[in-house]
């Protein structure tokens, strides 16, 4: 009687403890990609979607119970990049036998072939199994299709006015169809330069000779360019021209060196620059010494003004303002220091020296951060001590013109008054 009592009631909580584990049930109405059903039983096919798109993807399922914190996820596998082809929704509560529809965005990244994929759908809460569908996807991108792989400047960083700037690109075709007859354009449309070269043929993406080199471009910085960031833009034409794709990067143009004159021959001012380029640590300063000669015939009050980067911090010794008399020169010294955070390599600011509210000349100048205090140390040394013998050979010569030209004018005077005198 025992045993049979002791039957029953294992049986009895047999069932209690399998009733609790029992998970609802979830079906799957239907998934859409870009708006058409795809099923498991068959190869679904996605054509002419182009990369930098997205696939979207609806689910609509309906579970026989309550369900709280759940998600759907939609997921591409197989794809060669770091980048991944996946998305997943917030979470969400499902009430029993009521339909619900979930929209996912899948990113079409670069890399991904015109090729088979398994299009996953995993619907899952926090506690009961994955359900999971697959979708069998051939993903065909578009027939035409041309971009700009990499594109080659040099100088790669910044060109000075009137200088050449040489562009060169590479190009890959990622369409269907062989391509003949592209063409490459290169521009600085702020500028209004630009030059261009044609690649005679490309093959279909994956074969052999996919991609191509353009030759070197030129294009001339006009000597008024002003210093500063212009962006310089690819345009690739392709499928008889008919279509384009387009490539932006920058390039820092450094303005023209020539000094800047007051309208009137006697108010001419001459800037000397020591060296405009100059290495540095972070936290350490690298100088740059600069002199002012007043050419005109009366007094002249200059202002100097540096700027143009966050990353460091700027002073200028002995003063900011200087007062020159008529004849004589000046010098004064740009200090720019690093800061922690600044980026390592070249980088560039501005020095911009004024008289009254007439800006004479922006100097654009250049800093080469380092990392190591030692090799900056040295470098900074060395570039300084040599600019500091080219600005005193300058001034040396400056002041010879100066004087033989009153010289000069003095003779010419005397000349006039003995031909009167007589």
């Amino acid at each position: 009687m025992m045993k049979k009592l002791f039957s029953l009631l294992s049986v009895f909580i047999v069932g209690v403890l399998m009733s609790s584990m029992a998970f609802a049930a979830i079906t799957v109405d239907f998934v859409k990609v870009n708006g058409d059903e795809v099923t498991e039983s068959a190869t679904n096919f996605i054509l002419d979607v182009d990369r930098g798109d997205e696939l979207d993807v609806k689910v609509r399922f309906k579970s026989d119970a309550d369900l709280n914190d759940m998600q759907i996820e939609a997921v591409l596998r197989g794809v060669d990049s770091r980048e991944t082809v996946d998305d997943i929704t917030d979470t969400f509560d499902v009430k029993a036998n009521v339909s619900y529809t979930k929209t996912l965005s899948l990113p079409l990244i670069d890399k991904i072939d015109q090729d088979k994929y398994k299009l996953r759908i995993r619907i899952s809460d926090r506690d009961s199994p994955t359900v999971e569908k697959t979708y069998e996807l051939d993903i065909g991108t578009q027939r035409h299709d041309v971009a700009v792989k990499d594109v080659v400047l040099s100088p790669s960083t910044e060109v000075k006015a009137g200088r050449a700037l040489l562009a060169t690109v590479r190009v890959n075709n990622r369409g269907e169809k062989d391509e003949d007859g592209v063409k490459v354009v290169v521009s600085i449309p702020d500028l209004g330069v630009s030059a261009a070269d044609f690649i005679d043929e490309l093959e279909a993406e994956d074969k052999d000779d996919d991609q191509a080199t353009t030759e070197e471009m030129f294009l001339r910085i006009p000597d008024d360019a002003e210093t500063g960031e212009y962006e310089v833009v690819v345009d690739v034409f392709f499928d008889d021209l008919d279509k384009k794709n387009t490539y932006i990067t920058s390039i820092f143009v450094l303005g023209e060196e020539e000094v800047e004159e007051a309208p009137k021959a006697g108010d001419k001012t001459i800037i000397t620059v020591a060296t405009d380029k100059q290495s540095a640590a972070k936290g350490q300063e690298a100088a740059y010494p600069v002199a002012l000669t007043n050419v005109g015939t009366s007094d002249k009050t200059y202002t100097i003004r540096a700027d143009g980067a966050a990353w460091a911090s700027f002073r200028v010794a002995p003063s900011n303002v200087l007062v020159i008399g008529a004849g004589e020169s000046k010098a004064f010294t740009v200090y720019a220091s690093a800061g922690k955070d600044a980026p390592v390599g070249e980088q560039t600011f501005t020095v911009t020296i004024s008289s009254g509210d007439k800006v004479l000349k922006q100097l654009p100048l250049s800093i080469n951060v380092q990392e190591s205090a030692t090799a900056a140390g040295s470098t900074l040394k060395r570039g300084l001590e040599v600019g500091l013998v080219v600005l005193v050979i300058l001034l040396v010569i400056i002041g010879l013109i100066i004087g033989f030209s009153k010289l000069r004018g003095d003779e010419e005077e005397e000349g006039k008054e003995g031909k009167e005198y007589y």
